[in-house]
């Protein structure tokens, strides 16, 4: 079974309180059932039904609301998401503190391991998360209480075994459940003989290691990667500019034209531009813009406009309004060599709540969308985020609606600079503009 949908099981059965009740127990005792209450569980399940629309295409499947399909294929994909991504958020301010902070470094451990690419720093941060959740969870739930001892599945000794099984056999995401049902589909369409059916799925098997050997040895043998869509602009290093893109050449919008004007520099004409719609990353994400995205309804789409930058050596996160292409000096020293460089018009979010990112250990960057824009190259796009928002009450005691920050699993993942608690203990079509 996932992993994934084990440790989602478990907390839900939790926090709703099905979780099987021995005879000297009481789930009214359950201070940690938050949801066994139909009314709490099901504005619980809107709340994640409504975070839908916010997370990017690139995602994948979307969380449904979990109170009406919890029982009816609830994939798996779907509880990684909600578990390891929205849950933390959600559960901020529902969940008894003691409970939401362990649960919190559980999903910090699990989103570090499950990048594809792992530094060393990872891999203990993620370690000491996990034990530390660990031995809390027991201490928390479990209470050395005999009629509790259901609550400790394998699942919760087996995430202790991720970290070191790491070091031996490289990140868990490359050799998980997913990975092994694809490879056995993949074998399994390629049987063409009823006869001997586990013959031949060995001798395919044996078949795609050759194959996979071969390539490896010499890549050039394999296929060509698929060439552009007609009319991108290939920038290198895997960014290009697709279309949707202005027909004519047009004045910026007056709100923007200062911020472009500072980007030029001071006694450069205004420029008119042309608007881009998306920008395809390295990570094989595809950028959008608010310009082409605001067009649908909000039930209409995957907001994908949202991205993480790198801004002056810092992680910061904004808003994409659109892409463009402006004519910049090739050299300093040769005002007659002249190129274009490709931007993003984008508007910022703030920086984390520091206070709530690190009580969270990381798992809620909670944010404000700002009255700034900035001028950015393209290439300093590193991934799509999603940006949901929500209401919470900030450790100061602030309440004020803001949004919060979700990665795709797998990915690069963020380190926001604060320490982790356990060392202290598709596009509408335009007018007739648009190409």
């Amino acid at each position: 079974m996932h992993i994934a949908g084990n440790l989602s099981d478990l907390n839900i059965s939790l926090w709703r309180g099905t979780m099987d009740c021995g005879p000297s127990d009481d789930v009214d005792r359950w201070d940690w059932a938050i949801l066994k209450d139909r009314d709490a569980w099901e504005a619980h399940g809107r709340l994640v039904e409504a975070a839908g629309p916010y997370l990017p295409g690139s995602f994948d499947r979307k969380p449904r609301n979990i109170a009406e399909k919890l029982n009816t294929s609830y994939k798996t994909w779907e509880f990684q998401l909600y578990t390891f991504g929205l849950g933390p958020a959600l559960l901020y301010g529902v969940l008894p503190q003691p409970y939401w902070l362990n649960y919190c470094q559980l999903v910090r451990g699990f989103q570090l391991l499950c990048q594809h690419r792992i530094t060393t720093e990872d891999l203990q941060h993620a370690h000491v998360l996990l034990c530390n959740w660990e031995k809390e969870f027991e201490t928390l739930y479990y209470q050395r209480h005999e009629d509790r001892l259901q609550f400790i599945r394998p699942c919760i000794h087996q995430v202790n075994h991720l970290a070191p099984e790491t070091l031996r056999k490289g990140p868990p995401i490359c050799y998980a459940q997913w990975t092994m049902e694809r490879t056995i589909g993949n074998l399994g369409q390629e049987i063409r003989q009823p006869s001997n059916p586990y013959a031949n799925l060995s001798q395919e098997g044996l078949r795609r290691c050759q194959v996979n050997t071969l390539l490896s040895v010499l890549p050039e043998l394999d296929e060509p990667p698929k060439g552009l869509p007609t009319g991108s602009v290939d920038l290198g290093d895997g960014y290009a500019l697709l279309r949707k893109r202005d027909r004519y050449f047009r004045l910026p919008d007056p709100e923007h034209a200062e911020v472009i004007a500072r980007f030029l520099g001071e006694g450069r004409v205004l420029q008119r531009i042309k608007k881009w719609a998306r920008l395809l990353l390295p990570n094989g994400q595809i950028a959008r813009s608010a310009w082409r995205e605001t067009i649908k309804p909000l039930d209409k789409i995957r907001i994908s406009r949202n991205v993480k930058i790198d801004l002056d050596g810092q992680i910061r996160f904004g808003e994409i309004l659109y892409f463009t292409q402006l004519s910049v000096e090739a050299d300093a020293d040769n005002k007659d060599e002249w190129q274009f460089a490709s931007v993003a018009l984008i508007q910022l979010y703030s920086t984390p709540d520091e206070s709530l990112l690190k009580l969270s250990s990381q798992t809620v960057a909670s944010c404000t969308r700002l009255d700034k824009f900035c001028i950015l190259d393209v290439k300093k796009i590193c991934s799509v985020v999603g940006m949901i928002p929500h209401t919470p009450t900030l450790p100061s005691g602030v309440t004020e609606p803001r949004f919060f920050m979700m990665e795709r699993p797998g990915f690069d993942i963020s380190n926001l600079g604060v320490p982790y608690a356990g060392y202290l203990d598709v596009d509408v079509d335009g007018g007739d503009d648009i190409e």
